[in-house]
């Protein structure tokens, strides 16, 4: 399952066009006054002017597998890292993965993630192009057993990781996952962000086309 576009709501704009695109070097596909998008890799990034908007989201972008140092230092006082004591870059062994995360102006949580297995090492500098994709999506629900059901009944996609937790599963595969967890459970790393029913919007690939409605959540998931 690949994420071809993410669509989220954000109460500054500008804000958001000085740290996405001046920051991270995103190039800037569509602005408009309450639009804007931008290509990360293989995925549009969308970001929504509504005003007052205060949820908060946490995404990943998939970058070279061996290339998680590189991009950490890249981002390295420019970016406020979200961070435990005396600890900066993660490892995840179950996934195989390292990760470094941080927050953009308004306090989504994002992440740069290095998947090991994934046959994508390279030697060329880290930049903005080195940006494979946005590869997660965070998803607050009040029930995590009854919503994964229904992304993997209704999408047609596996369950990744944790497949009878009741606050956390991930949906997908390494190409793209949803990241499901208890409404209230506070994200990683230690960042006292409480995961919210904030709006996604999300175009992935699949073999079950069609335009869905999470039931009960603020979440439409398109399939192509």
């Amino acid at each position: 399952m690949k994420i071809l576009e993410l669509r989220l709501k954000i109460s500054d704009l500008i804000g958001a066009r000085a740290f996405y695109h001046e920051v991270l070097k995103l190039p800037i596909i569509v602005e408009t006054t309450v639009r804007l998008v931008l290509q990360a890799g293989g995925t549009r990034l969308v970001f929504e002017y509504e005003m007052g908007w205060q949820g908060k989201y946490h995404f990943a972008f998939d970058i070279p597998e061996n290339q998680l140092e590189a991009a950490a230092a890249w981002i390295d006082g420019k970016v406020e890292m979200a961070t435990l004591p005396e600890k900066t870059l993660f490892r995840s062994d179950g996934w195989n993965a390292s990760m470094v995360y941080f927050y953009d102006p308004v306090g989504n949580i994002l992440e740069f993630v290095a998947r090991h297995n994934q046959p994508n090492a390279t030697t060329v500098p880290f930049s903005e192009s080195s940006i494979i994709s946005v590869s997660e999506i965070g998803l607050a629900t009040m029930d995590v057993p009854q919503t994964v059901n229904w992304l993997c009944d209704t999408l047609g996609v596996p369950v990744y990781d944790s497949p009878d937790s009741n606050t956390f599963t991930a949906v997908g595969d390494e190409s793209g996952l949803f990241i499901v967890v208890k409404e209230g459970r506070i994200w990683f790393p230690d960042t006292h962000i409480p995961a919210g029913l904030s709006a996604v919007d999300v175009t992935v690939s699949g073999d079950k086309a069609g335009d869905y409605v999470v039931p009960g959540l603020p979440y439409h998931v398109k399939q192509i």
